[in-house]
């Protein structure tokens, strides 16, 4: 089953990460084409996973993994989850 097309469940942002994860080749244009999405939409989330730290960009058009950003939000995630389960 491929996950290519956008799936109901899930924000446009997370489904673009997701994808950029399976092929960080794909710039906003092309994860556009990929996702039948509307190409300022797709920008916009690309714009919105650089501004929350999951993404870096090092030039125009040109976008990378952030790891460090994702490892921070994933410890943070974590750490709220097991202070839930200790109340």
């Amino acid at each position: 089953m491929s996950n290519s097309k956008m799936s109901s469940k899930q924000s446009l942002k997370d489904t673009v990460f997701k994808e950029f994860l399976r092929n960080p080749a794909l710039g906003p244009s092309e994860m556009a084409e990929k996702l039948d999405a509307n190409y300022n939409s797709v920008k916009a989330a690309f714009a919105k996973l650089a501004e929350d730290r999951f993404l870096d960009r090092p030039s125009r058009g040109t976008y990378a993994p952030s790891i460090p950003g994702i490892l921070l939000d994933l410890i943070e995630r974590v750490e709220a989850l097991e202070e839930a389960s200790n109340r």
